[in-house]
């Protein structure tokens, strides 16, 4: 009996499945890519393919920005709302960002970070009209204003990339902890940590449960929720200029279609969903769908070590999500099955 109960408890929480899983894929890389199995030492485990310095650095510059926004994703998801002009926010305010050193040399970094910062603020509030006042559904305001972002970054540089080329962001951006780990990296850990704090925490984080969970009540109940969704927007928007400026001072340019692209905010989402975070908001952590995005840069970086094209890494990375709204929608259904047997 007891031994069925811990099993429950440990498929309940999605973390530690999600974490078996990622163990076992990275142990399946490293000896793939190493070359052990082609007659390579058994130390080659440790230095070469998967484990080769260079390519753990690729992964941790990638989790940054893919850290950052998930501490705005998924609040936001919790809520019960989705934001999908991440990426074109990143982009913006990195292109920003730079635009602003490029043309005042003197000008300090910290500076240009907190304008940039600052004036997504103010786009924020843009997404908030839409939603909190307006009461267009997150999905369609979002990927509108997504349209938006990427075409002011166009029109700012007509499509041509900013240097970025600060002596004193590099040397901040190639400093290294123990060898290894960037130091970017863990500053974008420990908003995890400070977030996840907030969320399970503070009188703010339940009311985002609250509001995600059934608006009308949390109205009723006394909680603000237009204020609400409008810090969580707001919120958002400043994590991924965040973000996407330690992105771009990393690889020390701006581009109008890299993080794009890339599409860090369908990862994210990606994570968010199958780390347990409700696609109907009102449920969820940060710590699981951490662990989730662990395993998806793990996932997608195997593909790349081990020789197999690119093309996959994209038909994969579509896979997943859709996998991961499959999941969320199941696990949404089961739960608001579970409200109306609880309360018949």
């Amino acid at each position: 009996m007891h031994r069925a109960s811990l099993a429950r408890r440990i498929l309940r929480n999605k973390g530690i499945p999600l974490l078996i899983v990622l163990v076992v894929l990275v142990v399946v890389t490293m000896v793939i890519s190493s070359g052990v199995v082609d007659g390579q030492p058994v130390t080659a485990l440790f230095v070469r393919g998967f484990m080769a310095k260079g390519n753990l650095l690729n992964i941790f510059y990638g989790l940054v920005i893919q850290c950052i926004l998930l501490c705005g994703v998924a609040l936001t998801l919790i809520g019960g709302n989705i934001d999908l002009s991440v990426s074109g926010q990143a982009t913006l305010g990195s292109m920003a960002f730079a635009l602003m050193l490029q043309r005042f040399p003197q000008l300090p970094w910290v500076v240009a970070l907190v304008t940039a910062l600052l004036l997504r603020a103010c786009f924020g509030i843009a997404n908030t009209l839409l939603v909190g006042k307006l009461s267009i559904p997150s999905f369609i305001a979002t990927i509108g204003m997504a349209s938006i972002y990427r075409g002011l970054c166009n029109v700012l540089r007509q499509g041509e990339n900013v240097q970025i080329n600060r002596a004193d962001l590099r040397a901040l951006m190639e400093t290294r902890i123990f060898g290894r780990f960037p130091l970017t990296f863990l500053v974008a850990i420990a908003f995890v940590i400070i977030y996840s704090f907030i969320l399970s925490r503070t009188t703010f984080g339940r009311n985002i449960f609250l509001v995600g969970g059934n608006k009308q009540a949390a109205r009723l109940s006394g909680v603000n929720t237009d204020r609400i969704v409008a810090i969580l927007f707001i919120n958002n928007g400043v994590l991924a200029v965040l973000g996407g400026v330690l992105w771009s001072s990393a690889v020390r340019l701006a581009s109008p279609t890299a993080i794009v692209s890339s599409e860090p905010g369908f990862s994210v989402i990606s994570a968010s969903v199958l780390g347990g975070v409700s696609f109907g908001g009102g449920a969820g952590t940060l710590g699981s769908p951490f662990v989730a995005l662990l395993l998806l840069s793990v996932f997608s970086n195997m593909l790349t070590v081990v020789g197999i094209q690119p093309y996959w890494n994209v038909f994969a990375q579509g896979l997943i999500l859709v996998i991961a709204l499959i999941i969320g929608f199941i696990g949404e259904r089961r739960r608001q099955n579970a409200l109306i047997g609880a309360n018949p």
